[in-house]
């Protein structure tokens, strides 16, 4: 296993950076990290909008929003390998300028079709933020805060997710819904200037000056299909896999075994999102504090896989339930910035972005996979399969936590 405390090449310019940096750059990557995920979650309380605008099918609507998804996804590697030659900032910026002038075009868009296009785009946008956020904590964060950085980027995002429903509903009930959508991407837009002007807080050490050809394809290849890249691109898609199946199925699940009431169940996947959101906080500090970032994150994977199986197993009271997802929040939350520093431990600064695009692919497919397999059990008749495959998932992941992995070292 690599020694999580070794750093990569640029730990010791990063140092220097005291604590009023540290804070201007996690606020303006976080603020960022958020606006990306308000987008994201603005569009599906619209449907109804847009099912009237446009004439369509929901089938066609969710296609809509699975465009969405599926260009984010594929755009990943492309993005890291634009943030490992050009540098995070500049890769940073023109997906947000994307991001918020497509998505502000939607409000003008005539029709289905050019929706369709605008969402495409949008996609791509968003699929410029996980490597390039990264590089950049990577690079202007001291290494005492890395664990907490790694924490409030997850945690602008749950904050920019949960707001946008409420907030997207308002402006749409106040004005119009298109009004809103121009709104939010002319606010976008404003934010992405705003973040521009404070670029010179930001390090970018991701951008590295060619020395002759460098190595070939079939090193590169080999290089990103070793057992650590391999390893964390299985972590990224059995995790976004169990998380796509707690958000979008428990709720169904506990209603359907009669463990709890629509509202009640509804109120135990809010307290799951909650504690979700306060536990990467909690684990970037644990992060910080500890350099055993393995026995952190198999913990807190192993007991919210043994409270998921016991939600499929016992009849409990609905307060307990309440209380047990949010304790599988809390735990899913304070793995991921141990997850994170596991990954930078084994990643060289040459090749970070790409490799961050690499293992969110993986993300982008488990996502995709989870609703279609949940949905399958659930026609099926078994409620119950839900929460033990998510708990068989959970262990899985930590399986990939406890293989050895080396750090990669670029080829010559």
């Amino acid at each position: 296993m690599a020694d999580p405390t070794r750093p990569p090449a640029p730990e010791a310019a990063s140092t220097t950076a005291g604590p009023g940096a540290t804070f201007r750059i996690l606020g303006l990557i976080g603020t960022g990290h958020a606006v990306s995920n308000f987008y994201a979650l603005c569009l599906p309380p619209l449907i109804p909008f847009f099912k009237a605008e446009f004439d369509v099918s929901y089938a066609a609507l969710g296609m809509m929003l699975s465009l969405r998804s599926f260009m984010s996804g594929i755009m990943q590697v492309p993005m890291g390998i634009a943030v490992d030659k050009l540098g995070a900032k500049p890769v940073l910026v023109a997906g947000s300028v994307l991001m918020g002038t497509s998505f502000g075009l939607i409000a003008v868009a005539p029709g289905y079709g050019t929706t369709l296009i605008l969402l495409a785009l949008l996609g791509a946008g968003m699929a410029t933020l996980r490597p390039s956020n990264y590089a950049i904590i990577n690079a202007s964060i001291p290494r005492a805060w890395l664990g907490r950085a790694f924490g409030f980027n997850v945690f602008s995002a749950h904050a920019g997710r949960a707001a946008a429903p409420a907030v997207i509903i308002f402006l749409a009930t106040l004005w119009d819904w298109r009004i809103a959508l121009l709104i939010a991407g002319g606010t976008g837009i404003a934010i992405t200037i705003g973040l521009i002007t404070q670029w010179r807080y930001v390090r970018d050490d991701t951008k590295v000056e060619a020395k002759g050809p460098g190595p070939g394809l079939g090193a590169q290849a080999r290089m990103f299909a070793s057992r650590g890249i391999v390893l964390f691109f299985a972590f990224y898609a059995l995790t976004s896999f169990s998380m796509q199946g707690v958000l979008s199925f428990t709720v169904v699940a506990l209603t359907e075994l009669g463990r709890a009431p629509l509202g009640a169940a509804s109120g135990a996947l809010t307290g799951y999102l909650i504690a979700s959101a306060l536990g990467v906080l909690a684990g970037g500090y644990l992060a910080d504090k500890t350099d055993r970032h393995e026995l952190l994150a198999v913990s807190a994977l192993l007991l919210s896989a043994g409270f998921l199986v016991a939600l499929g197993s016992v009849s409990m009271p609905v307060a307990l339930i309440v209380a047990v997802m949010s304790t599988i929040g809390m735990c899913q939350g304070a793995m991921r910035p141990a997850r994170d520093m596991l990954l930078r431990a084994i990643l060289p600064r040459e090749i970070f972005g790409r490799a961050i695009g690499i293992v969110s692919t993986g993300a982008a497919i488990g996502g995709t996979l989870a609703p279609v397999i949940f949905g399958w059990i659930l026609d099926l008749g078994h409620p119950e399969w839900v929460f033990y495959i998510l708990g068989v998932t959970i262990v899985l992941v930590a399986a990939t936590v406890l293989i050895p992995k080396e750090r990669i070292h670029l080829p010559s």
